[in-house]
């Protein structure tokens, strides 16, 4: 038996041990090789969970996962901030507002599925250097530099009249 597997008999053991429900059903985690039970309402034929809470829990993790170690999508949460304290400040309108948290969640959201791409790719590579995997990171950074730009615009559009107005410029 190879590390992160479970035999049928250890199953069927963790099953009916008195720490998990009949109702449960263990779960191998690849990532950790660690197991853990689920209720079987949580159970899609294919294994995989369907709740509702599991797939927020999944998304948030995701994101504190990409806080942590992606420099640049800490760098646009810290700028959604600032124009989250000046649209506040500057009172913008609603429609401006709209385009603000439209643009802040396109930037994010860019930059999320670009980690993901850079993930899927440095797995496929295997560590290995392949010009295919580097115009596909390009690719996908490419995509985040043209949401940001946009967004970008739109700050401008939105906050350099009432900054100029503010200021008496």
């Amino acid at each position: 038996m190879t590390a992160g597997t479970v035999s049928k008999a250890a199953e069927s053991n963790a099953l009916n041990s008195s720490n998990v429900s009949n109702s449960a059903t263990i779960i191998n985690k690849r990532e950790t090789g660690k197991h853990f039970a689920v209720p079987a309402s949580w159970q899609h034929k294919t294994g995989r969970t369907t709740s509702m809470i599991e797939s927020f829990y999944h998304a948030f993790t995701g994101i504190l996962q990409g806080l942590k170690e992606q420099r640049n999508l800490r760098i646009h949460f810290a700028i959604s901030a600032v124009v989250i304290c000046l649209g506040i400040f500057l009172r913008v309108d609603t429609i401006s507002w709209l385009a603000l948290v439209l643009s802040m969640g396109l930037v994010i959201g860019a930059e999320l599925l670009n980690t993901a791409i850079e993930h899927v790719v440095d797995l496929t590579a295997g560590g290995e250097y392949h010009l295919a995997a580097r115009k596909a990171k390009d690719t996908a950074a490419a995509a985040v530099l043209v949401v940001a730009l946009a967004a970008s615009a739109v700050g401008a559009i939105v906050f350099l009249p009432r900054l100029c107005a503010y200021f008496g410029v």
